[in-house]
Order: C-alpha cells, then structure tokens, then sequence
C-alpha cells in the first residue's frame, strides 16, 4: 500500500497476482530455453525469429511476462497446448522474454544503430532565424505585460503633442465619442496612440492578425519598416482589416501599432489574432511585452512534411521535393537577407565595406556549419565567390547560398566526427532544436567542453533558456498529442455553452498549466499530474460552477474539486477532447492513458467492429455498454487494459463535468492495471489513477523514451540496450525533475562514441 504526500492522492493498492513469476533464476531459464527449443523452436525459430514454412513473423512485444505466459499456456504448442502450461510456460516466457522478445532484447540481438540525418523543417528555420540572429542580438521575455501606450493629443506623433505615457495590457478599447483622457486629450476629434513592444508566442504556425477600427492604423509586426496591415488611409466603410504572419516558437518579434482618429464620430482599436488551433480573440497580455527586440528572418517556403513513421519527428528521410525546397529556402535567405546587411554591416568606403562583407560571409559559414572552416571550405564558400564576382551583392549571394545548399549546414554530422564541435551541436539541438549559439561555440573553442562537467554546464545553461523552455513546452504538447484535439464539437442541444469559444477558453487553461509546469524550479512532472490547480477565466467559472472572483483577471487559478481531480488526466480540456459529441468516451480515453503515458504498444482495432451507438442500448451505462461492445475475445486483449484506465475517469461526462451518477445508477470507477511485473495496481478514480501514474516505473520509462525521441531524434537502444531502464532510474532519483532530464539525454547523446 502506498500513501503519497499530498493529501489530494488517495491510496492505490497494488495486488500481486497469485501466478505472477518472480525474477528469472539460472534453472528457470534453462529449463524455459530447453522447453522453447523442443516445442517452439521448429514453427518461430531459435531466437523467435520465425521460419518460412510456419510462422515468418518473429517474436517480440511488451506484454508483462505474465500475460506472455498466459498466451503461452493458452496457444502453444499448436494442436498441443497441454505440452507447455503452469511452470512450463511460466519458465519459456521468462526465457522469451530475456532472450528475444522484449525491447532490450532485440536490441541485444539485432543493434539499432544511428542514422545520417538531416535538418528537419522547424530545425531549418531555427538554424536560419538563429544564424542571423547571432550577428545582432537576440531577446528573451521578461516578467513584463502589454506595450508601452504613447498618446498624443494630435494625429501627429510628435514629442511636443505626447500628453500621457503608461502600460497597456491589452489594446481592445471603446472610446466611442470620448477621449482616453478628458483632462488631457480634451478634444475627442483628433486624438492618436503609439503602441510599442514585442510578440511573444510560444507555438509556431501561422497567425492571423486583425486591427479593428473605424479610423486609421497601421500595424507592424517583425519588420518595422513595412506594414502588416496598412488601413491609414480609409476608404469605403471597412473595420476589419486582416493579414497573416508565419511565427517561430521561442522568439519575440518586434511589434508597432500605429493609430489616430480625426473628425469621426466615434472612435475605438483593437489588436486582435488567431493563433494557430485557436479562434479570433484580443491579444491576451502575457503574449504582449514592453521591450525592444530585433527582426528574426523567419523562412516561409514550403517544406514537405518530416517523417513521423517512428513515432517521433525525424530528418531521416530525403526527396527530390525535399532537395527543391531547401534551394528555393536558400534562394529566400538570400534575398531577404542582403536588404538586412546594411544594418548588420556597417561600413561606407566600397574596399572597406567589401572586406567586413567578406568576414561576414566566413563567420555566417563558420556558424553555419557548426565548426571552424576548413581552408577548402572557405576558399569555396567565401574567397571564390567575391573572386569571381563583380559586386559585393552577387559575392555575399553566392556565398549564402553555398553554405545553406552545403552538406555540412543541411545534415547534422555529415562526416562522422566525435570531437567537441560535435557535441556542442548535439547537445545545442536537443536542447533548444537549433545549432549552437556563440557562448557554446566558444565553449567548444576553449576547451570546456573536453569535459562532463563542462558539457553539464552548457546543458543546463540552455535547458533553463526561454528556447529550452519551449522545447520541453513543445514536447509535452506533444506528449499529450495535443495536435488531435484541435477541433473539439458537442451537440449543441446536450451542451448549448460548449462553443467554440469556450473550448479555447479551456484549451488556454491547459496551456498555461503547461507553461506552469515547464517552468517550474522542480521540473514540472509532478505538477502536471497531480496538481489541484486549474486556470479559470470568467466563462470556464460559470460553466463548472467555480466560484467567480471580482478580480478582472483574463485567467486565474483556482483549487478545482480538489478530492476529485489532479493534474492533466481530469483536466476539462482533455477529458472533453477523448469523449464523444453527447457521452464520455473510456475507450479514447483509456488508449491516451495506455499508449500515451504509459507507453503501451496497441494493436489497431478491427476493421468489422463499430461503437454501440448508445440510443441502442439506453438502459446501459457508459461502462456497460463499453464493456459489453467490447468482451469478444478479438477484442478483450487490448481493452481489459484500456478500458479499466478509462474507466477510473468515468465520473466525467462528455465536457469534463463532474457527475455521480448515470442512468440513475451510481457511476463506477474502479479500474486496476496489470504491471509488466505481473502486479496489479487499482485505483479509484481520477486521483488514485494520477497516484498510480505518477509513481509507475512504466510511466518514467515512457516518458524517458519519448523525451528521448523528441529532442535526439535517433532510436534509443541505439544508446545502450539499458538507456530506457538507466534514464528512468535518474528521472525517478531526481524527484521526477523533467529539465534533469532533459539534461541527461542531451549530455548522453552528446558524448555517445557512433560507429
């Protein structure tokens, strides 16, 4: 029995099962080998591997050897399946599952080894916005929220006519026929606002920008010297004006907005936007910030998309589409880039503007290609093009597009190295999805990184950046496979206030419990599964019947049913995105669990079964239905898991609202899962689940492999047979810290010896 701190967990129990196999001894194993060798070997193989004749396929899987067993008992050997039960196929289980079939096995048996790959689509537009970034300066956001607001007494914005300077958190204001400042604005006529700042987003995409007005403006956004949206000169009876921008992740964008009014009748503004899965709304203030930032050049071509069939994002695969794309990227580059050199170059005299051009075009290669240049790649890249050319224009053009087409930009390790530039690249692209910046460069450079301690040094400096930030942001957004719930609809006549403007109330609410977690000093894990916070606005309050507080708060957060809820697996958000239209859904929401956290392989269910719509069967509950849809034995064997970790989380509809009972029957939430160790852990309801999840060893080693995945992009048991085992221990040893974590995949991969 385990009791946890927090008084909101109750307490799970954990059963052993009465046939449960306990850990291998030498006889058990010998006896299992020799048992598989007479019975099994001849239809799948010595090693599971499968035989032509009889069972091609070979052995491997994740079932808890005491399900294996089970199988075992129940199928094996074919027409002869008294042979092998109890201890028998206990013992050929353990066998199985030491030799050939689990993961660690088969990568014992058959090594995965790391592939050549190449820049994936975010980390190409990374790598550009940060090779140009590294020649002017680069920002992180500050505790600071809105703009800085200038108003002028005047459409002129001139120091003269400036009557009043503050901070506004939003820019969505009504003036009607007033002024901002009846003492200091006295004429509601003529009257003009200065909005000055930057962009802060945290998910890249495309952004849709709205400036809503009767009057005139202009806004800015990344580039302020051309108009996103240019509505200064007013014509016909528009109020809306709209533009979209394309927006890296991680970075903040200079912002400017320009308005006046001048003998209108009424007058108001609005900065309003669509973030990408989201709806039209006002800017909200923690996107907003007062300080100054540069322009990124953010590349807009096309890429086709990367390859996901692993599981997780990687560079590994190469087309002619691919190739092309990267040629017209290079070809955007260099034509958004020169206009930009005459700030990033000064210099007036033509020999001496001509030679800094020359440094520029050697250290945007050096940085480029992650490592010093060779004396070939530099007479290649840099001294034959301004050789060969007439202007300085055509040199730095053909010189940019040298380094972007190259080898040694477009691939990670091209040529196989193991030395400190190496890992500093490793290490900078697990960590924040892009190539190293200056500070590690030096480190590189210098000799600090020969070391553990100097790579641990650099590790940590960059998980705690804001750019490390929204990477572990990214991955948990992935974790949660976040990018299926964008599109979340309930019957209207069941569910009238679940609009789609309620759901992105609710999908912000998730998001800033992410962002709480990401950036907390103990790593975050045990906040997203068992905290009994939830960030509420006005219209989430009156929906789940929260107390409202006269605050004017956008969100604010609440203790929300804390004897019933924890962490992410209750959170209104998901619980609405894994069920139907009308009712709860323990299957979506059993596979989320099972796959997702607890990092379960699943089968695809069969193609000739649909749901049990439930007006077929009204006088079932939720959970009868589901499990009688589901008792035949095709299906059984993937839902007794799925569905009791579904079941547990029963005591929510289909919006995430809390119910005791269903078809006047008390609802049931118990639910249990059989451990890969042969136990069985139940629990009762969403806070036991939370408990047991956030205690689960399988729940560590999920997380590990996954996070893994994301930041290094290669197989994990290409690191060790034992790297899944090895970097859940460490997650579990430091309280379940995930920014620990990260750091110890990133130094891994970066001092891993590839062959």
């Amino acid at each position: 029995m385990f009791v946890f701190a927090k008084p909101i967990l109750a307490v799970f129990v954990i059963v052993c099962a009465p046939t449960a196999v306990v850990a291998a001894d030498d006889v058990t194993m010998q006896k299992g080998q020799k048992i598989f060798a007479k019975q099994c070997a001849g239809c799948h193989g010595k090693t599971g591997g499968g035989t032509a004749d009889n069972h091609p396929d070979p052995l491997f899987g994740d079932k808890p050897t005491i399900d294996l067993a089970a199988v075992i008992a129940a199928t094996m050997p074919e027409g002869e399946t008294e042979l092998c039960t109890g201890d028998d196929a206990a013992a050929v289980a353990e066998w199985m599952q030491a030799a050939f079939y689990s993961p660690e096995a088969q990568a014992r048996i058959n090594p995965p080894r790391t592939k050549l790959s190449r820049l994936t689509v975010t980390q190409y537009r990374n790598c550009v916005a940060d090779l140009i970034e590294s020649f002017t300066s680069s920002s992180q956001p500050d505790n600071r929220h809105g703009l800085t607001a200038r108003y002028y007494k005047s459409r002129r914005f001139s120091d003269k006519d400036m009557v009043l300077e503050r901070l506004d958190p939003v820019i969505n204001f009504n003036f009607a026929e007033r002024t901002p400042d009846k003492e200091k604005i006295p004429k509601a006529e003529e009257f003009s606002i200065r909005w000055d700042g930057s962009l802060v987003v945290d998910e890249t995409g495309w952004y849709d920008f709205t400036l809503k007005t009767e009057n005139g403006g202009r806004l800015f956004v990344n580039d302020l010297n051309t108009a996103l949206i240019d509505a200064w000169v007013k014509s016909g009876y528009d109020t809306e004006y709209r533009s979209s921008l394309f927006l890296l992740a991680g970075r903040i964008y200079p912002l400017r907005l320009e308005w006046f009014t001048f003998k209108e009748k009424t007058a108001s503004v609005g900065l309003w936007w669509k973030r990408p899965h989201g709806i039209d709304q006002p800017i909200p203030a923690r996107h907003l910030s007062p300080q100054s930032s540069t322009q990124v050049l953010i590349v807009e071509t096309p890429f086709p998309p990367d390859d996901r069939s692993d599981g997780y994002i990687r560079g590994t695969s190469i087309s002619r589409e691919w190739d092309e794309a990267t040629t017209f990227a290079a070809i955007e580059v260099v034509d958004r880039l020169w206009p930009m050199l005459k700030r990033i170059v000064p210099g007036k005299k033509s020999e001496e503007r001509n030679e800094r051009l020359r440094q520029f075009c050697a250290k945007f290669a050096n940085r480029a290609f992650r490592r010093p240049l060779s004396e070939q790649e530099r007479n290649v890249c840099v001294d034959a093009q301004f050789e060969t050319t007439n202007t300085a224009e055509d040199a730095v053009r053909r010189s940019v597009l040298a380094v972007l087409k190259s080898p040694r930009f477009l691939y990670r390790e091209v040529s196989g190295e193991n030395d400190v530039f190496t890992k500093a690249s490793r290490l900078s692209f697990a960590l924040v999805d892009s190539l190293p910046d200056r500070e590690l460069l030096r480190a590189a450079e210098k000799g600090p990184l020969d070391n553990d301690k100097g790579v641990r040094d650099q590790a940590w400096r960059l998980v705690n950046s804001y750019r490390g930030q929204i990477q572990l942001h990214r991955f948990v957004r992935v974790w949660l496979n976040l990018e299926r719930l964008e599109d979340i609809g309930k019957d209207a006549h069941v569910f009238p206030d679940f609009t789609p403007e309620f759901a992105a109330d609710l999908r912000t609410s998730l998001e800033l419990l992410l962002n709480e977690a990401v950036s907390s000093d103990d790593g975050g894990f045990r906040t997203l599964l068992t905290s009994d916070e939830t960030w509420v606005n006005d219209r989430i309050a009156a929906f789940y019947n929260i107390d409202q507080e006269d605050d004017n708060a956008e969100f604010r957060k609440v203790r929300f049913q804390p004897d019933l809820r924890a962490g992410i697996v209750s959170h209104p958000f998901l619980l609405s995105g894994l069920a139907y239209r009308k009712t709860s859904s323990p299957i979506h929401r059993g596979v989320f669990l099972s796959r997702g956290v607890l990092g379960r392989a699943l089968k695809p269910p069969p193609d000739s079964v649909a749901p049990l719509a439930p007006n077929l069967a009204p006088h079932l509950t939720t959970r009868e239905r589901v499990g009688q849809q589901t008792s035949p034995e095709m299906c059984a064997g993937c839902h007794r898991m799925i569905n009791s970790l579904g079941f547990a989380l029963e005591e929510f509809d289909a919006v995430g609202r809390y119910r005791k009972t269903e078809k006047d029957k008390r609802v049931d939430v118990s639910g249990h899962y059989r451990l890969r160790t042969g136990e069985t852990a139940e629990f009762n309801g969403a806070n036991e689940l939370a408990g047991f999840l956030l205690q689960s060893r399988e729940t560590h080693r999920s997380f590990a492999r996954q996070l893994f995945h994301h930041m290094v992009q290669q197989p994990i048991l290409a690191y060790g047979p034992q790297s899944i085992d090895e970097l859940a221990s460490i997650f579990a040893d430091h309280q379940l810290n995930m920014k620990q974590l990260m750091v110890e995949i990133a130094c891994r991969a970066a001092q891993h010896e590839r062959q």
